[in-house]
């Protein structure tokens, strides 16, 4: 999954939460049958907003994780301060400060 569809993928999710809170209503059940019950009410705003947060979790925190690890997994130096992978084929050296 690219970027751009992680943090498509993460406003949907929100999405679904900001629903769920405007209507104050949410259906519980298997897909493709009728809800075995259904969360209204307070609790239904509640878990909007928790659906919300993680949505907004997906969308902008777990692409730059990714990118951190990616940049690791090549064997390069993530630089936090640049916000740019180091890495060795780009000419500069990616080891250890022992």
């Amino acid at each position: 999954m690219s970027t751009g569809w992680r943090l498509f993928f993460g406003l949907g999710v929100a999405l679904v939460g900001v629903v769920w809170i405007v209507r104050r209503h949410v259906p519980v059940g298997i897909e493709g049958r009728p809800p075995s019950f259904q969360v209204r009410g307070w609790w239904a705003v509640a878990l909007g907003i928790l659906v919300v947060a993680l949505g907004l979790i997906i969308a902008f925190n777990v692409p730059r994780r990714l990118e951190i690890d990616s940049c690791l997994d090549q064997g390069g130096r993530f630089d936090y301060d640049k916000a740019q992978c180091d890495s060795p084929r780009s000419g500069q050296q990616a080891g250890h400060d022992f």
